[in-house]
């Protein structure tokens, strides 16, 4: 192809070109595409001694403003056609063209397109080499693969006025086309369930549950061990104990062994006690117990000690009287002397008008 021919096909182009160029813009849902493909043509019968032809073409597509899915692509192709041995030589063709394409659709899926242009050939022969007018409408589909590439086909007439005759060709072309500027879409979907539609699924599980019983020992004297390890069952309670349930010496405290306003006559309520009492210290043989009576600071001193010693005397009687021996038991009176709290109240002189018995065992004398 000469120089000349080339210029002159160049500048026929951009002219036609142009004013379809000043509506292009960017619409919202609208992409830059960059198609390249590969094309074969059918030529008019009045080709002489022309087959068919075969190679590339190519096209960018610039959306526009005006209308949604319409493009304006400029574009061009490269076709070698198939003519006799004989000739020693190939035809070659070359077009520039603009075009307006229309898609039917976003072209996100598979999309149907028409579309139609005019532009300049040039068909480069041994006899003649010649740049024309040439006009194309077309039809093809686009579908999109992935996220970046469409696949598409594309089949057009064509018309040129090569040597002063009006000629007619057909072309099939298939290629890949590239979005430019297109980013991968993510699609969000919310789904918002009512409470009355959820449905909660209730799975039973069958478990194999051992079940182990504790058994709790009976402590029927509440000393901590149990009856069938207690070697001293009976024990008082508040008397501490060994490891065998049997007492230890130890100050224990009687409180409610009561007695008659200012005499050493037991009341009748304090029987109850004073048999514990008994039962206690048959159970423990080995047990010996100092018994000492106190009072409160009420009165003179002596008359509070002569009390107090009566009052251990009666106790130690009331002892021995269930059936202990004598020889087990002292009773002493201390008096006023040892209050475990002030006698400030009368609540704290009834705590300090008391019985205890100062436990020692046999093998301690």
């Amino acid at each position: 192809m000469k120089i000349t021919a080339l210029s002159r096909a160049i500048c026929l182009t951009v002219t036609l070109a142009a004013p379809m160029a000043v509506f292009a813009a960017p619409a919202p849902q609208s992409l830059y595409h960059i198609y390249i493909g590969a094309m074969f043509s059918g030529t008019d019968t009045n080709r002489q001694n022309v087959d068919y032809g075969r190679g590339f073409t190519g096209a960018v597509g610039i959306p526009l403003r005006a209308v949604n899915n319409l493009y304006l692509e400029i574009g061009g192709n490269q076709q070698v056609f198939k003519t006799p041995d004989s000739l020693n030589s190939n035809f070659f063709k070359q077009e520039l063209t603009g075009s307006l394409m229309y898609a039917f659709g976003d072209r996100d899926r598979l999309t149907p397109y028409v579309l139609g242009g005019v532009g300049v050939a040039n068909n480069d022969t041994i006899a003649l080499d010649e740049t024309n007018f040439t006009a194309h409408v077309g039809l093809g589909a686009t579908r999109l693969f992935g996220d970046f590439v469409r696949g598409r086909i594309e089949l057009k007439g064509n018309y040129d006025t090569f040597n002063s005759d009006d000629l007619f060709d057909a072309s099939l072309s298939a290629g890949v086309e590239v979005p430019l500027g297109r980013t991968k879409e993510v699609e969000v979907v919310r789904t918002v369930v009512e409470p009355a539609q959820i449905i909660e699924k209730q799975v039973e599980v069958i478990k194999e549950v051992e079940v182990i019983k504790e058994v709790v020992p009976v402590d029927s004297d509440g000393d901590r061990i149990a009856d069938v390890d207690d070697k001293c069952p009976g024990t008082l309670a508040g008397v501490r104990t060994d490891n065998l349930g049997c007492a230890i010496a130890q100050a224990l405290t009687l409180q409610n062994i009561e007695f008659d306003l200012n005499k050493a006559t037991l009341k009748a309520s304090s029987q109850p006690l004073i048999d514990q009492a008994v039962s206690f210290f048959k159970q423990q043989e080995n047990l010996r117990a100092v018994v000492a009576g106190h009072t409160d600071d009420l009165g003179p001193d002596a008359k509070n000690q002569t009390l107090s010693q009566a009052r251990a005397n009666t106790v130690v009687k009331a002892l021995v009287g269930g059936g202990l021996s004598a020889a087990r038991f002292k009773a002493v009176g201390l008096g006023e002397s040892m209050p475990t709290v002030a006698n400030s109240s009368e609540e704290n002189r009834a705590r300090n008008r008391r019985v205890e018995f100062l436990l020692s065992t046999s093998e301690a004398n």
